[in-house]
């Protein structure tokens, strides 16, 4: 009953908590709906900022265009009934987003399209988790071999967390670049069109990345730990094999502890999706929130950030659950 208690308790904070962050990003994301065009084209000879000099910064001159210049205001009542349509229409399912078509204009529903690029997006994120972890595990488990295997396995864990996802990318374009260019071989797909040929290889890459360091550190580090202990030395007297001693006790101790970290990684793959998809030109829901940005649509905006509160309060709440049932002496299980 206490840990039960002790989960229940944790997914209620975290409830709480994406309540909370879902009202701040429906807020600051539709702003621009109170902005409001008033008065009319301002009059010859009206002082306007321009860039009268390519190498220097806007300065103020004299403008004799009566072209397009207006004045802005921000109005609550505006905003207040542009933040009421959006959250009709998303519990309504009625939202739309404008597309262009080369010079044509059409409307689209926007929730089915959020629903296919968030599955793209949850593709590459388990896969790429998936990938990761088992790879940490293996890696992890190399601190128990020779001295090489433990420098590598600590070596490339350290790396992984130290190299930015960005820089990796760009080099990973850059070698399929140069390979194409002087050898006619295209080791991976680093760019694609909408509803085209995407690239897998880089994106995942660059995502497991971080989940394989991570794993193989915490692995390595409870296992480290866990090898010193007594039972182990009491299942190596009584004859017990090293690879039972391993995987029946020493890895069956290690996992719980190695859940520690989860929380962390998962928060941290997530963060890098976002650069990763726009920079692979992956057709998810973080490159979806940077369209969204460009061509200034609050409701795109806000409704992502409310699928991105959503996953990570979820799968930090997994996590969390996750490492408190492994473990129900951990009462870390109910923090925050």
């Amino acid at each position: 009953m206490g840990l039960w208690s002790t989960v229940l308790r944790s997914w209620a904070v975290r409830v709480g908590l994406l309540a909370l962050s879902a009202v701040i990003v429906v807020l600051v994301a539709m702003l621009p709906e109170g902005v409001e065009v008033t008065g009319e084209a301002a009059a010859p000879g009206t002082l306007g900022e321009v860039r009268t000099d390519a190498t220097r910064k806007y300065r103020i001159e004299p403008l004799q265009d009566a072209g397009a210049q207006f004045s802005y205001t921000w109005s609550a009542a505006k905003y207040g009934a542009g933040v009421r349509n959006y959250l009709v229409g998303l519990f309504e399912g009625t939202l739309t987003v404008e597309r262009w078509y080369g010079t044509a204009q059409s409307r689209l529903p926007l929730l089915p399209l959020l629903r296919d690029t968030w599955w793209l997006s949850f593709q590459l994120f388990a896969v790429a988790l998936a990938a990761g972890i088992a790879a940490g595990l293996l890696l992890g488990g190399l601190v128990l071999g020779s001295r090489g295997a433990r420098i590598f396995s600590v070596g490339l864990s350290i790396l992984g967390v130290s190299i930015p996802d960005f820089l990796l990318i760009l080099l990973g374009q850059m070698l399929t670049i140069w390979s194409y260019r002087n050898f006619g071989v295209r080791l991976w797909s680093v760019l694609g069109v909408q509803g085209g040929e995407r690239g897998w290889i880089l994106p995942l890459l660059a995502l497991s990345i971080i989940p394989m360091a991570y794993t193989a550190r915490l692995i390595s580090t409870a296992l480290d730990e866990a090898m010193r202990e007594d039972y182990i030395r009491t299942a190596r007297a009584k004859g017990v094999p090293e690879v039972l001693v391993v995987l029946k006790h020493a890895m069956r101790n290690a996992l719980p502890r190695a859940l520690n970290g989860m929380p962390a990684m998962l928060n941290v793959t997530l963060s890098s999706q976002l650069v990763v998809e726009v920079l692979t030109n992956h057709y998810g829901i973080g490159s979806g929130l940077m369209r969204g940005l460009s061509y200034g649509q609050p409701a795109v905006v806000a409704s992502i950030g409310l699928i991105f509160c959503t996953w990570f309060v979820v799968m930090d709440g997994l996590a969390v659950t996750l490492r408190a049932l492994a473990n129900p002496l951990l009462k870390g299980g109910g923090t925050v």
